[in-house]
């Protein structure tokens, strides 16, 4: 039971916390340089999922649930949301990715700049 209450209580002053800045978009700026505001805030939700993926098993076993109705809850729901969470952070960094490779930097070679159409009319595309 002691192991339980260290599990809620690291989880709850690690996780949660991490989230919930990350949800509002605060980082470090070492990962603001490097990652786009939508990819932290992703993340901190993926935080929050993998937190509650953590507590079910403590919660189930500290509520004194009937073994066989604390199985189904455990089957159903950790794995589940822990792989949720990791699906969240690996389509966060894949769409960064791809995000980074579709934007042209200014001064890359590429096609003369067009017109007034054109949404950088100073010519190349945005600085990266």
């Amino acid at each position: 039971m002691v192991f339980q209450w260290c599990w809620i209580g690291l989880f709850s002053a690690v996780l949660l916390p991490l989230g919930i800045a990350m949800l509002r978009g605060w980082a470090p700026s070492r990962a603001r340089a490097r990652w786009s505001p939508a990819r932290i805030r992703v993340q901190g939700v993926s935080a929050l999922v993998l937190y509650v993926g953590g507590l079910v098993p403590a919660v189930a076993e500290l509520t004194g649930m009937p073994r066989e109705a604390a199985d189904i809850l455990l089957a159903a729901t950790a794995p589940h949301l822990v792989f949720l969470s990791l699906g969240l952070q690996g389509g966060a960094a894949l769409s960064d990715w791809f995000g980074r490779r579709t934007v042209p930097c200014k001064g890359s070679p590429g096609p003369p700049p067009r017109h007034s159409a054109d949404p950088h009319p100073e010519g190349g595309g945005p600085r990266c």
